[in-house]
């Protein structure tokens, strides 16, 4: 589906030379970027396994990991005491969540304040690894 540019879109289109720009869906404040369909399509692959990923930690981590993660030495150290008592003794069931909870908000914490470097990377990797896989039939 192509959708028609609104006069003010054009105008800001124009203005910005054809570099991509920013609009607003005014419904839900989410912005878009908009950049010319040859650079799309260079770039669809990188943009799939972006949104792919993103969709994937999303709704494996839960919507409440999306806000920032109040991370602390305190729940570093439960963390670690349960992964210790994991490997000595085992871990009840509630434990075992609490485990997973502490790890998932952990994950969260890095990636807002030391995301890796090669992740970006790693995705386009992974996405032209799969486009070579679909594009000589081997699945």
């Amino acid at each position: 589906m192509t959708a028609t540019l609104t006069p003010e879109q054009v105008a800001e289109l124009e203005r910005s030379g054809g570099s991509p720009f920013v609009v607003e869906n005014p419904r839900t404040r989410q912005g878009y970027v908009l950049v010319p369909s040859e650079v799309y399509l260079q770039a669809r692959p990188l943009f799939e396994a972006i949104i792919g990923h993103t969709q994937a930690t999303r709704s494996s981590s839960g919507p409440h990991q999306s806000a920032a993660v109040d991370w602390n030495d305190a729940k570093n150290a439960k963390r670690c005491a349960l992964i210790d008592k994991k490997h000595d003794d085992g871990l009840s069931p509630s434990e075992e969540q609490d485990l997973e909870r502490l790890q998932a908000e952990l994950e969260a914490h890095q990636r807002l304040v030391a995301p890796r470097p090669l992740a970006i990377l790693e995705l386009l990797e992974e996405a032209l690894r799969e486009r070579a896989a679909t594009s000589s039939g081997h699945v």
